[in-house]
Parts: C-alpha cells; sequence; structure tokens
C-alpha cells in the first residue's frame, strides 16, 4: 500500500519541491482517505503542504476551497498558490472580493465569507482546506463541515480548544490526526532555529503584591462555590466560563448572578495586575540597551494598554518600538510590518493580534510579559521566534513572570508548553531581572562596543548598510507614529467607525462563535443597559452562551413566547445597543474582532 502511495504522490505533486516530513504527512493524508487535521510547528511549511493537497486535488479533477481566518492569510494564501501553481485559476472570497468556482478551480475564502448564505459552493467533489482549523470548532462555523467535501485537510500548530469544539465538531469530520512536524523534528530537520529559555523572575512590589493576593484568593474562593453550589461546569475552564457568564447575566437580585460577576470581577482585575506590573516593566527597561543593539523583537503582552506602555519604555531607551494593536487601521498595521521586515522598526509589542493570521517577518529575541491564556496561544508565539536565521544563530525566548503568582512555573503555569520549550532548548536559565540584560547580550554576541545598533540589525535582517540607511530614511515617519501610538488610544491612527457603521449583529455572532472571556465580557457590560428579557432573548439569539444560535421560534418556546414577539424583543433590544451609550464601545470591538 505504501509504495502505491509513494508512486501516487510523486505523480500528482510534481514540480512542488516538499520537505521530508510534509511528504510524510501528505502520505499519511492520502492512507487517511484524504480526511485528517495535520498538527504542524508554526514556521515549518504548513502552508505548502496544503498546497501540494490541492495540486494534488486538482491534478484529479476536484475543486478546491481553502478556507482562512482573516484577511491577511486570505491574501498570503491567494498569493502563494498563484506563485507554486501558476496555471490554475485561483479566486478569493472576502477583503472586497467576491469569485465564485465559476472560472475558478481553486478558491480561498475567509471563514466568514465561507459560511454566509452566498457562499461559494463547488459542483462535484471537492477538497476542503481549513487552515488554523482549531478556530472552526465554534458552533457558528459548523456551518463549513459539509459533506460535499469528499476531501479534507485541516492545518493547525495545535489542535485545542477551550470547549468541547474539537471532540464534538471537528474530530468526526476530519476523522484523523496526523503529527506533522513536532519542535524536535522541525530542530533535527534543520528547519527550526536552536532556542535558548530564560525564566526572569520579577517581584511584585508591595502595593501589587496586596492587591493580587486579594484578587487572587477571591477568585479562588468563587471558584469553588461557582462549581459545587451553582452548578458551573467543571469539564474545561471554557465550559466553565460560559457557564458563569450566563449566570452573571441574571436577574440583578439572584445571588448567583453577583457571585458570577465578582468572580469575573477578580479575574479581570489579576489578568491586569499581571499583565501591567511595574516590575516588569523596570525588568523591559533594564534589557532595552541590549535590545537596541540586537536584531528583531517580539514582546506579547496580554492588554493593548500593557503593550503601549512597554514600548513606551523601550522607545525612552533608544529601542526602535511600536505598539502592534487592534487599533491600528490596516494601512498603518501593513507599515509597520514593513517597517519590522526592513528594520526600521526593531521591536513590536503586542497582545493576541500577532497571534494568528498575520505574516511576521523572524525575530531574533521573544519576549512574554504576561501569561498566555492558553497553550495554544503560547505555541503560536514561540513559533514566530524560532524560525531559522539567515545565519544558523540561536532564538532567545525570555519568560517574565511574577514570583508567587500564577504565571510561576513553580505553581505548574505554562505546564506542557514548557515542558515542550525546555525539551528542544539548548540552554535553559533561571534569572532575576538584574541578571537578564547581561545574559541576553552573551546570548546574542553583542560587545559592549559594537558601534550601534544599525550595524547588528542591517545584518540580522540580511541587508548592506547602505540599504538599511535608506530604508531608515525613507520610514523615519514610522519613529514619530511609534511615539504617538503610545501616548493613548490615538484617534488619528485607529480606524475611523461612525455610529451608523456598527453591525450590532454581526459583532454578536461573532463572539458567540470565536470571541474569548474579554470580548464576551465587553458584549455583557454593554448588554446591562438592557432589561432582562432582552438579554436572555439575545443570549439565545447569538449564542452567547456556548450554544448555537437559535431562531425566533426556539427562543419563543424556551422563554415562553411567540415567534413574533422574540423578534420585536430582538429588534427593540439591538436599536438600544445602536445608541450612543454603547455604540463605539462595540465598534473598537467590531475592529478587534476584524483582526481575527
Amino acid at each position: 500500500m505504501l509504495g502505491a502511495v509513494d508512486s501516487m504522490t510523486s505523480a500528482t505533486i510534481e514540480g512542488l519541491s516538499l520537505r521530508a516530513w510534509q511528504s510524510e504527512a501528505f502520505n499519511a493524508w492520502v492512507e487517511a482517505d484524504r480526511r485528517a487535521v495535520v498538527e504542524a510547528v508554526m514556521g515549518t511549511g504548513k502552508t505548502a503542504l496544503g498546497i501540494a493537497a490541492a495540486a494534488d486535488a486538482i491534478a484529479r479533477g476536484l475543486s478546491v476551497l481553502v478556507v482562512v481566518p482573516g484577511v491577511e492569510l486570505l491574501n498570503q494564501w491567494h498569493r502563494e498558490i498563484g506563485n507554486s501553481l501558476p496555471g490554475v485559476a485561483v479566486g478569493r472570497r472576502g477583503d472586497g472580493n467576491s469569485d465564485t468556482f465559476r472560472g475558478h478551480r481553486i478558491v480561498v475564502s475567509t471563514v466568514q465569507s465561507a459560511t454566509g448564505f452566498s457562499a461559494p459552493r463547488p459542483v462535484g467533489p471537492a477538497l476542503l482546506i481549513a487552515d488554523e482549523v482549531h478556530r472552526y470548532g465554534a458552533p457558528r462555523y459548523s456551518r463549513l463541515l459539509l459533506d460535499a467535501f469528499t476531501e479534507r485537510m485541516g492545518l493547525t500548530a495545535t489542535l485545542e480548544r477551550n470547549d468541547d469544539g474539537v471532540e464534538r465538531l471537528l474530530l468526526p469530520y476530519f476523522e484523523t490526526v496526523i503529527e506533522g512536524c513536532t519542535y524536535e523534528r522541525g530542530r533535527a530537520d534543520g528547519i527550526l532555529a536552536p532556542v535558548r529559555v530564560m525564566l526572569v523572575e520579577v517581584p511584585f512590589d508591595s502595593v501589587e503584591a496586596a492587591e493580587y493576593q486579594e484578587c487572587d484568593e477571591l477568585a479562588r474562593k468563587l471558584y469553588g462555590k461557582l462549581i459545587h453550589n451553582l452548578g458551573c461546569s467543571d469539564e474545561s475552564f471554557g465550559e466553565f466560563m460560559r457557564d458563569v457568564q450566563l449566570l452573571s447575566d441574571g436577574p440583578n437580585a439572584e445571588k448567583a448572578t453577583w457571585t458570577a460577576r465578582r468572580y469575573l470581577h477578580a479575574i479581570s482585575q489579576r489578568r491586569t495586575l499581571l499583565a501591567e506590573s511595574s516590575s516588569k516593566l523596570d525588568a523591559l527597561r533594564d534589557l532595552g540597551t541590549v535590545l537596541r543593539e540586537s536584531g528583531r523583537a517580539l514582546a506579547f503582552s496580554e492588554t493593548k494598554k500593557s503593550a503601549r506602555a512597554a514600548a513606551e519604555v523601550l522607545l525612552e531607551e533608544g529601542v526602535l518600538a511600536a505598539p502592534f494593536t487592534s487599533e491600528l487601521s490596516r494601512l498603518d498595521r501593513n507599515r509597520l510590518l514593513t517597517a519590522f521586515r526592513n528594520g526600521a522598526v526593531t521591536t513590536l509589542v503586542a497582545p493576541k493580534v500577532l497571534d494568528e493570521g498575520v505574516d511576521v517577518p523572524e525575530a531574533d529575541v521573544g519576549v512574554i510579559l504576561a501569561s498566555s491564556k492558553t497553550r495554544r496561544q503560547m505555541i503560536q508565539r514561540m513559533g514566530r521566534i524560532i524560525r531559522p536565521k539567515l545565519d544558523g544563530r540561536a532564538a532567545s525566548f525570555l519568560v517574565m513572570y511574577a514570583k508567587g503568582s500564577s504565571e510561576d512555573p513553580s505553581t505548574g503555569a505554562h505546564g506542557t508548553f514548557l515542558e515542550q520549550l525546555t525539551g528542544i532548548a539548548s540552554e535553559v536559565v533561571t534569572v532575576g531581572p538584574e541578571g537578564a540584560p547581561e545574559l541576553l547580550r552573551s546570548w546574542l554576541a553583542i560587545e559592549r562596543d559594537n558601534g550601534g545598533a544599525a550595524d547588528v540589525g542591517s545584518s540580522a535582517v540580511g541587508v548592506d548598510s547602505e540599504e538599511f540607511e535608506a530604508t531608515i530614511d525613507v520610514d523615519e515617519d514610522i519613529v514619530e507614529i511609534a511615539h504617538r501610538l503610545v501616548e493613548d488610544d490615538t484617534p488619528e491612527v485607529a480606524p475611523t467607525v461612525e455610529s451608523e457603521d456598527v453591525d450590532v449583529r454581526r459583532i454578536l455572532l461573532s463572539v458567540g462563535a470565536y470571541g474569548d472571556v474579554d470580548d464576551l465580557d465587553t458584549v455583557l457590560a454593554c448588554l446591562s443597559v438592557l432589561d432582562p428579557q432582552q438579554v436572555a432573548v439575545l443570549i439565545l439569539r447569538f449564542g452567547l452562551a456556548g450554544e448555537s444560535p437559535k431562531r425566533h421560534n426556539d427562543i419563543g418556546v424556551r422563554l415562553g413566547m411567540s415567534a413574533v414577539q422574540v423578534g420585536r424583543v430582538e429588534t427593540a433590544a439591538l436599536e438600544c445597543l445602536g445608541d450612543a451609550a454603547t455604540v463605539m464601545v462595540l465598534a473598537e470591538l467590531m475592529v478587534q474582532l476584524d483582526e481575527l
């Protein structure tokens, strides 16, 4: 059987150069009747594997739908398929494009366009390639998982979700999971850079320590009460949080409602304290002298405010740094990425915007300023750093954590992720903030008298000094933009959204489908302006409690109303949410969701 597969493979993907793991994964996918999810670390070439599967399908007369989570990946896939398969007609769906399978053998679509009522549907046998497939375990996106796609390939760095979407929706549809390329395999094959890991232990100041302890103790106490006394699920944290969100929307007089709200407030405060710790900013400031002389660096924060604060600290130390947040317009986002690629900006500080769906150039140093909510997010961030370097040098990964907090590895923080990371690292060191700069300097082999950042930066990005200096001259206004971004919410660089442009219905559907805890917090805060009946209707109508969105008839049966009454309540609630009191909050959320 394997010999037959090998023969078929060489015939159908002729002309495409595949790495060893890609060929092995492709053959395993064929043996699995072309229905499987392939897990592979970011930066190892999942897109090339998908293109090979598309070429194989086209050679056998199938059509191909490639589904991606956002417009950056939409354009990236479209471009790379065009370069790899120049004789194949490739269309796009999303970002202002409305191509169909009429005249196109392959269509690349955002998931929003692929699950809409006018979504492109192939005629006859077809292959579905689902990039970042873990995202499509949300109830709303189950419409993507059609029997019409006789062949299916999912691609992801790690097939994990905080709910039961993997077990309930994805595995029954894709049937098999293939281990494509692990960290160990990528390192052994020379696909990934060697990596050093520095765990940087920083202390809370006395005020932060007291506030954190108070929030942490309250959160732990309420967590037990919500599970044991109020019936919240303990199956997974995602299911637990959905139950808590539903409880928090109950009548104001209910004790359960206030217990849930107090818990949400406590964990929000705890997260903010960890994200905005002054000791972490001080430690980052000390690292600035080294980052100023190194190549590119990525720093990952948890909030937009902490991203701006971190970028400001680095700018004060002479690092060409900028926050990269959802407030950026697409034009400014592209300008910053271009500046980062050519060295005019050397450090980007971002919350979750850079985790998935953005084509970020390789970086030498990664700094985690606050622990991630999920192992998957940490793996995505790691993948940004361990891409191979042009000169073969190692990547440096720094994980900052507040001693004794929920971030502290000694308390189990980062868990399996750190085991994987340290398992492939050539060196793992735990240091205090005072020892981190000199250790990082030695890792990067930076001499104290090397003459400044331009020489190091130019060699790091692979251009000569004249090209590097010319680039900085062309993009010198980037520094001015960076300074504006760190000051406040700077409306001049944020997308302009008028009240009438805010599609409340789309925002609620998006949050119900793939919003995280912060997104739900924002929506639920907005829902507080409604009466309890309106809240109940919207939660069911838009799937805000973890269920799939319900029809008016189903909601009416559950709430003891007619379908007509449900429709009237929904209309009134949406109109209320669209008024001046909440519309700009939802507008900001809409911008963030568009980044997913």
